[in-house]
């Protein structure tokens, strides 16, 4: 019981760092964001807009894809601790 505790515990922490990642990494694409729309209302032309616009996409996707892929990966690593650890005699 007490190793299962500490194997959700551990989970938990590697959950909370993850978001805390994901929060920093999202708030950078927020602001690359601002910045396009600051680009775009000082009339820049449309393919420097669109080329800074992508970047911003593609930096909150990659964001997204790899915390999808972390806490995915983490939570099939935690059911296989527990159950492991529930098969032991």
């Amino acid at each position: 019981m007490l190793n299962s505790l500490k194997l959700v515990g551990r989970f938990l922490v590697q959950m909370v760092v993850a978001a805390s990642l994901f929060a920093a990494v999202a708030g950078v694409a927020y602001l690359l964001w601002l910045g396009t729309q600051w680009l775009q209302r000082q009339g820049v032309p449309d393919h420097l807009y669109l080329a800074a616009w992508f970047v911003t996409e593609l930096l909150y996707g990659l964001d997204v894809l790899c915390f999808v892929v972390f806490a995915v990966a983490e939570t099939i690593k935690l059911l296989r601790e527990i159950l492991r650890e529930a098969w032991r005699p």
